[in-house]
């Protein structure tokens, strides 16, 4: 999980239309595909299979520019969430407008609304995202509002944001900040990233940091991707994540990080413009924490249409 707060995700409104299916092995060892995605004209619509074998929707996404000019734009995204049977269970509307400044930077404020079990829309959040450049070092920060038993919206959580370059990459460091009990704001967490790029070769090694038994940031996490090209133009990024303890055991927190998990990543573009994205993983046995079990391909992701190996 990533806490970029000074990037607000927002999918670009393109004409171009692509549809991404992605495949699983079943109990008996059979390929099946356990969800597809058509994205197409700023909608997108992710499909699954219901427990009788029907493709009932996921969720629903239909994205909009409601106004832009040379320095703002106002966009509404509209997310439709449904259960396994394809009932509709609730619905989201997000309101942005992002006004860009002369240095480069810009403030982003986003307002969320959510359904209620009758239908009615409530607003449950209010997000302000502000960033600045100093040069070629990024500042932001933001402000994230809930509502209040009273109806009123107080700050829930801050964060801040410094990006700046480092010896052949970068360097990122976030702070969350969240609200106690007693109104005050504590350092609830610390994500800090380093990327480089090391010949034909992309590391970024992510490390989270979160308060222990005596409330004090330690780190807890950590996750080092390596990302290359083979001659064939296909890409392969390993992920090693690391933990204070593997799934399924107790976890100390004066035990050393040690690997909970390894995903491979390849990426390939195949003859008819697809692009195919398989995943496998690698995790310690429980007999043995420390040694990486036999690495299995659990999905494989195959995109049609507006799709790129490079992503």
């Amino acid at each position: 999980m990533k806490y970029c707060l000074y990037t607000l995700l927002i999918s670009a409104l393109t004409l171009a239309q692509s549809t991404t299916s992605t495949y699983v092995t079943d109990l008996n060892g059979r390929r099946a595909e356990a969800s597809s995605i058509t994205a197409s004209n700023g909608e997108r619509t992710e499909l699954s299979r219901s427990i009788n074998g029907r493709e009932v929707p996921l969720e629903q996404t239909e994205e909009r520019i409601l106004r832009q000019d040379a320095n703002s734009k106002v966009t509404e995204k509209i997310v439709r969430k449904y259960d396994q049977t394809g009932r509709l269970t609730s619905t989201e509307r997000v309101v942005t407008e992002e006004q860009g400044f002369a240095d480069g930077g810009s403030i982003v404020k986003a307002s969320t609304y959510v359904s209620d079990v009758n239908g009615q829309m409530h607003e449950s959040e209010r997000k302000t995202i502000e960033s600045h450049k100093r040069g070629a070092v990024i500042l932001a920060d933001a402000i994230i509002q809930k509502p209040t038993i009273n109806g009123t919206f107080e700050t829930a959580e801050k964060r801040t944001s410094v990006t700046e370059p480092s010896d052949g990459g970068k360097h990122e460091n976030e702070t969350v900040y969240r609200r106690s009990q007693n109104g005050s704001f504590y350092e609830a967490l610390r994500q800090t990233t380093d990327a480089q790029q090391k010949g034909d070769q992309t590391v970024e090694n992510t490390a989270f940091y979160e308060p222990d038994v005596t409330g004090q940031l330690k780190l807890a996490r950590q996750s080092v991707s390596t990302t290359s090209k083979r001659s064939d133009g296909t890409e392969v990024t390993e992920v090693n994540l690391f933990a204070r303890a593997v799934d399924g055991r107790l976890q100390d927190n004066e035990s050393p990080q040690q690997i909970k998990e390894q995903q491979i990543i390849e990426r390939r573009k195949r003859a008819d413009g697809a692009v195919v994205e398989a995943l496998s993983v690698r995790r310690p046995t429980m007999s043995d924490p420390k040694r990486l079990g036999e690495l299995k391909q659990v999905s494989e992701t195959v995109c049609r249409g507006k799709c790129s190996a490079d992503h």
